[in-house]
């Protein structure tokens, strides 16, 4: 899954046009004090790890490494609220988005059916608070991390003269509210912390990864359907009864008018020669009437936002489309002025000035839902080998069948999304390219365990 807050080049997409993706607003002040920075969140966070730290320490009589996780959480997320959350703050708050709501109920979930199977292997509650810690904290920067490397080309930051900037570069890196998260990363980077935090407390690893293998697919599971309330992670188009439709500027829409498989503003779009050409004029639309036709060359969109013009040159169909949707949202009925070249030779330019037309919107597979339904099975098959005297025997097992589930289900559901392109000229998606990997690891750690249960059972067949 890519989490991507779809902006243009003027800011977000405004929120009525989008898919549910934020709820509702924490407000900056409450009772005259600020909420976020060095105010009311930073301190309610102080005082609820001083709880932990407190209630830890009065068992165990030391600074454990449980405690240590406490201030770990004191520190990072003091950082967030001091550093990161003010720069993201809107006019009406802090906004609670749809993804995160289920985001936090996926972790919950997760949390619970944890600490019922850790019950059953003698782990006790504490371990498995900490072990979650260390699970959660280290599957967002996993998640984080595969998000920037895979857009990179998006997360860097420019001046208007071209001067890389890194600090504000290291901004968007941190800026996961209106930046992404990819899912892979998140399971990647959960188990590579949940693995270390098993080797420095001596857990048995493959025994626990047996039981933490159902929990991530219940973390799945209820977290695709955030991914539904955000749009995102969409499938192609398609017209089967289950097929469901986003509103106009959703970023399925998007897509489908990046690639000229629907009309926006009556007008479709393509890439051609390094320049946007009008490639279909919607019949009937305002475009037509005003004389728009295919084969004109867009040089540039114009409006009034604010009663001051806005607009300019655009560069690519998704700048154009950007454009567009910005200036109509500023001033829905009025018209946008089209600078177009009418000639071959690029030295004949005309405005037209167009005014609304309803933009088409494609329905599609509803991937979020296959992906959720997808989970809960994966979750409910391994639970149920997770009762089979072999499994129970034999640690590792549970684990390598996760591997195998996921990677094969996840490529599957890959060949129905549109969101992602190919990586490095593969004709795979990146996510693709690691369901593979997954699936080869998987393979190679079943064919470790069977000769290893095969070496045990010969030795005690010896004696």
């Amino acid at each position: 899954m890519i989490l991507r807050t779809v902006t243009c080049g003027h800011g977000p997409l405004p929120e009525d046009e989008l898919v549910r993706q934020t709820l509702f607003y924490i407000p900056p002040t409450l009772f005259g004090l600020p909420v976020f920075g060095c105010g009311l969140a930073f301190g309610l966070l102080i005082v609820a790890v001083a709880i932990a730290v407190g209630w830890r320490f009065s068992r165990v009589k030391k600074f454990d490494e449980d405690i240590g996780s406490y201030l770990g959480l004191l520190v990072v997320g003091g950082a967030a609220l001091v550093f990161v959350v003010p720069n993201v703050l809107q006019p009406q708050g802090f906004p609670i988005r749809g993804f995160g709501v289920f985001l936090l109920l996926a972790i919950l979930a997760a949390l619970g059916l944890l600490l019922r199977l850790a019950k059953s292997r003698g782990i006790s509650s504490d371990t498995v608070f900490s072990l979650s810690l260390w699970s959660v904290v280290s599957g967002l920067i996993g998640a984080r991390l595969f998000y920037v490397t895979e857009y990179w080309h998006g997360t860097r930051a420019f001046d208007s003269a071209g001067n890389f900037l890194p600090w504000k570069t290291f901004f968007n890196i941190l800026n996961i509210a209106d930046g992404g998260i990819v899912v892979y990363g998140s399971i990647l980077g959960g188990l590579v912390g949940a693995i270390l935090f098993m080797w420095l407390n001596r857990l048995p690893i493959l025994s626990t990864l047996d039981i933490m293998a159902p929990t991530l697919m219940i973390g799945i599971a209820i977290g695709r359907i955030g991914c539904l309330m955000n749009g995102c992670c969409f499938g192609g188009v398609c017209e089967l009864p289950w097929a469901i439709t986003f509103p106009e500027g959703s970023p399925a829409h998007i897509h489908q008018v990046s690639e000229g498989k629907t009309f926006y503003d009556g007008l479709k779009f393509e890439y051609r020669d390094k320049m946007v050409v009008i490639r279909e004029v919607q019949p009937g639309s305002s475009a037509e009437k005003k004389g728009l036709k295919s084969g004109m060359v867009l040089n540039g969109v114009a409006g009034m936002v604010d009663h001051k013009p806005q607009g300019g040159r655009v560069l690519n169909p998704l700048e154009a489309i950007e454009m567009i949707h910005f200036l109509r949202h500023a001033n829905p009925q009025e018209k946008l002025r089209f600078d177009v070249y009418t000639a071959p030779d690029f030295k004949t330019e005309k405005s037209f000035f167009v005014g609304p037309t309803p933009s088409v919107v494609l329905s599609v597979h509803p991937t979020q839902i296959y992906s959720s339904f997808g989970a809960a099975c994966i979750c409910g098959v391994l639970l149920f080998l997770g009762r089979l005297n072999f499994f129970r025997r034999q640690d590792g097992f549970v684990f390598v069948a996760f591997l195998f589930l996921y990677s094969m289900g996840r490529f599957y559901i890959e060949t129905i999304r549109t969101d992602e392109d190919s990586f490095l000229g593969t004709g795979l998606t990146v996510s693709q390219n690691i369901c593979i990997v997954v699936f080869l690891a998987a393979c190679m750690l079943g064919g470790i365990l069977a000769r290893r249960t095969m070496k045990i059972r010969e030795e005690c067949a010896n004696q």
